[in-house]
């Protein structure tokens, strides 16, 4: 059913197909990538090195100076790490807003980071599907990408209202 979504078929803003394309779907060799995965354990390379270097890229491609990252495995929120240097990155109890977050989905407390600009990475949407349905409703957020485990949501008023599904 997904492979009609994915490379960009069907896409037609040139903001969303240019970030399917060269963000999503970039099979790049990253500067990062070997220091990276040198850090992680043999089983871990096999269970997260993919989604590490989509959250590198996602970094790369934002270039966040805040970030929240709340309920994720420590080895994910060190690879946007990389991908943006000089980070912050945000305590649960600031009062301050995010360029970037990182969170599960179901985590309530990460929608008080949002604001214009912000980049809002949704892990687990499947199982939360509650959640990812507010979070796309919300008057904030105006291009949401499902990636079926993923959800990647933008908050940018020059943009259309708009939700795509891909098969990453």
């Amino acid at each position: 059913m997904r492979f009609r979504k994915r490379k960009g078929y069907g896409v037609h803003s040139p903001f969303a197909f240019g970030f399917v394309t060269d963000v999503l779907y970039n099979n790049s060799s990253y500067y990062a990538y070997d220091e990276m995965d040198r850090n992680l354990r043999w089983w871990q390379k096999r269970r997260v090195k993919g989604l590490r270097h989509l959250l590198f890229r996602l970094a790369n491609f934002r270039q966040p100076r805040t970030m929240y990252c709340e309920g994720m495995d420590n080895v994910l929120c060190d690879a946007s790490k990389y991908g943006a240097k000089g980070i912050k990155i945000l305590s649960p109890k600031a009062d301050a807003v995010a360029d970037m977050i990182l969170v599960e989905a179901g985590n309530e407390q990460s929608l008080g980071f949002l604001a214009e600009g912000t980049m809002m990475v949704v892990l687990n949407i499947h199982k939360k599907k509650e959640f990812w349905q507010r979070l796309k409703n919300d008057a904030r957020i105006t291009v949401t990408f499902d990636l079926y485990d993923l959800g990647i949501a933008f908050a940018r008023k020059d943009l259309n209202k708009q939700h795509y599904v891909i098969n990453w």
